[in-house]
């Protein structure tokens, strides 16, 4: 049994990891999504008073555990693939770090990568909060969504006892990806009568960090706003700028996408591994009349 922490809403699932607990949470802040990852029970060290009163646990792992021995945790984060990470950072609370200006030498490292320097500024001999930041390509390149944390005496140094309360990462992406799209492919304009009958091909190129294969089709709409309009009524996937990379090229009724004369741009939206995605290009509506829904 978990203790002392209060359940979140998270990325996929719950993940209690053994002897510690590892929560993520993921939740857009404008234009950008963070995904957190709290490790520890955020209890003050298990103190009841003040001061040196560290209490271990039986369920704490390597948390509130006072002595020179090295602190290992993992932390679970999950990033949609294909996500480009533009914020990683660390906050650990610790206990009497007594690094700055001594012989001590605590060593911290993030999935076998070290943090140069890490403590070098700490001193302390009861709580300190430190915040580091990571190279994103080490969430990038992580394996299984862990990222591994290991505190621990530089061996050639004097070993020193040190506590951690609690450790939480923070990871940032975009939560819309900018694509690029092409309304009636090959067409420069690409005009269209306002009481069309017909279908409206819209093309999305895929890149070498964007997969239209893992777009789902479900999600995808066009029309004269963002997010709006017409759900596909046909979808291929084919190169078609021919620069080797898979394209998708999506039909819409023309009479469902809400374009009317005067609109000048049309936009196609949709998730690809729970991304949402936005492209657009001009289009050219000519005629009398509008597209249905339009008065």
């Amino acid at each position: 049994m978990f203790k002392k922490v209060m359940p979140w809403l998270l990325c996929t699932t719950l993940l209690l990891l053994p002897l510690s607990t590892a929560q993520a949470q993921s939740e857009p802040q404008g234009d950008s999504c963070s995904c957190i990852s709290l490790v520890g029970d955020e209890d003050n060290f298990g103190r009841q008073t003040c001061c040196w009163d560290v209490t271990h646990e039986p369920d704490d792992g390597d948390f509130d555990i006072w002595n020179t021995a090295p602190k290992s945790w993992t932390h679970k984060v999950f990033v949609p693939q294909g996500a480009q990470i533009t914020y990683a950072a660390l906050t650990i609370r610790s206990f009497n770090v007594q690094d700055g200006g001594t012989s001590y030498d605590l060593k911290l490292y993030a999935d076998g990568v070290e943090i140069a320097d890490a403590f070098d500024q700490v001193y302390n001999q009861t709580a300190a909060i430190t915040v580091f930041q990571l190279s994103t390509d080490v969430i990038s390149q992580l394996k299984d969504h862990e990222l591994k944390v290991v505190m621990t005496n530089a061996s050639s140094a004097p070993q020193d006892s040190f506590a951690v309360d609690y450790s939480k990462l923070e990871v940032k992406y975009p939560c819309i990806v900018p694509v690029q799209i092409d309304i009636k492919p090959g067409s420069d304009p690409s005009s269209y009568g306002a009481n069309s009958k017909g279908k409206i091909p819209v093309a999305v190129f895929g890149t070498s960090t964007f997969d239209v294969t893992r777009i789902d089709d479900s999600t995808v709409r066009f029309g004269n706003a963002a997010y709006g309009g017409a759900a596909p009524a046909h979808a291929s996937v084919e190169d078609k700028n021919g620069d080797g990379i898979p394209d998708k090229v999506y039909h819409f009724s023309f009479q469902d996408t809400n374009l009317q004369i005067g609109d000048t741009v049309g936009y196609l939206s949709g998730y690809a591994d729970g991304i949402r995605f936005l492209g657009s290009s001009d289009v050219n509506i000519t005629g009398k009349g509008a597209a249905k829904g339009k008065k």
